[in-house]
């Protein structure tokens, strides 16, 4: 198993929505809490979990080491006003995918972390930088990436080259061959679903050929295309119309007719919440455990294991890391890497 140490945790990739009556400024050892809470109101309300609870006890609550020692060494300045701002801004955050507030963080969201390493300077992780993204140069298969921080630059019009959208200008999308290009319009070509305008979705890309955006429908509308626009909807095969996702005992009979976060039970053809420690499991578990099952069908949801462990899966270690090792891989202290 290759692991590489630059994982974007709560952080970068799960802030999504805040209670409406809030502190004024979050301190950056409270983030990561903030945010789970955040995500699970979102996820609430687009229809995936029942209730905060399942949801709050579904998750770990992650925090990204290497983030909270590149602010103790002035490498990152942390804003807790501005993480508030970005929260509280994402709150309302659309579960329609398509729409463009779903596509792109709020502004806040990613100026909370400000780097302040001029360019060309040696980076591991994407904060440390002033332009807020730090290109890898090397990637070992155990250990952190390093790299350089690109420069600081002003927006780019169509046709420059980029690393991520926010060096686009607005209204431009850096596209798959790493350029700012316009939002495709339906019947136009896409690599993802980001490509497309509003309202539309990348149909059936492959890495050999571009997809198609087209238009993505709603609850109860026609979905010639097997999506619906929406985060907590499915295409029902039968109908081919667009329908909720099953929560707790919902009618199933697959996977795919339940949330996501969680199963189909085979027998009572229900959804259900994946089981929790110490309970008989099939293939995942929910909160902080892992399904270990030694070969057989079904196993138990065990606690993660303490550093040293064998390991084949990040769930499976208590510091959610899983080095790649000459025999087997093993738990370990996620390195630090700033």
């Amino acid at each position: 198993m290759v692991v590489i140490a630059r994982i974007r945790l709560l952080v970068a990739a799960l802030g999504l929505a805040a209670t409406a009556c809030s502190e004024p400024s979050i301190a950056f050892d409270q983030l990561d809490r903030e945010l789970q809470r955040a995500r699970c109101e979102r996820l609430v309300r687009c229809g995936l979990f029942a209730d905060d609870a399942s949801c709050l006890a579904y998750f770990w609550v992650l925090s990204d080491p290497s983030v909270a020692g590149a602010i103790a060494a002035r490498k990152v300045d942390y804003d807790g006003a501005l993480a508030r701002q970005c929260v509280d801004a994402t709150a309302a955050q659309s579960c329609d995918l398509t729409a463009p507030e779903a596509r792109a963080a709020p502004a806040a969201c990613s100026r909370m972390l400000a780097g302040t390493l001029a360019g060309g300077a040696a980076c591991a992780i994407d904060a440390e930088c002033a332009s807020g993204t730090c290109e890898p140069a090397t990637c070992p298969e155990i250990g952190c990436c390093v790299g350089a921080c690109r420069p600081v630059q002003p927006p780019g019009a169509a046709g420059t080259a980029c690393a991520k959208s926010s060096e686009c200008a607005p209204a431009l999308v850096c596209a798959s061959d790493r350029t700012c290009r316009e939002l495709a319009s339906s019947g136009q070509d896409c690599a993802s679903d980001r490509e497309c305008a509003a309202g539309l979705g990348c149909i059936n890309p492959l890495s050999t050929m571009p997809g198609t955006c087209r238009a993505l429908p709603h609850r109860g509308e026609d979905c010639p295309y097997l999506r619906c626009a929406d985060e907590g909807l499915r295409c029902d095969e039968a109908t081919r119309r667009c329908v909720a996702l099953g929560l707790p005992g919902a009618a199933c009979s697959g996977p795919g007719e339940c949330s996501p976060y969680l199963e189909c039970d085979p027998d009572a053809q229900r959804c259900r919440e994946f089981p929790q420690l110490g309970m008989p499991c099939r293939a995942g578990c929910g909160g902080e455990a892992f399904c270990l099952r030694d070969g057989a069908p079904t196993g138990t949801c065990a606690a993660p294991q303490p550093d040293g462990s064998p390991c084949t899966a990040y769930n499976e270690c208590a510091s959610f890391y899983c080095e790649a090792g000459p025999i087997f891989d093993s738990c370990k202290d996620a390195p630090v890497c700033f």
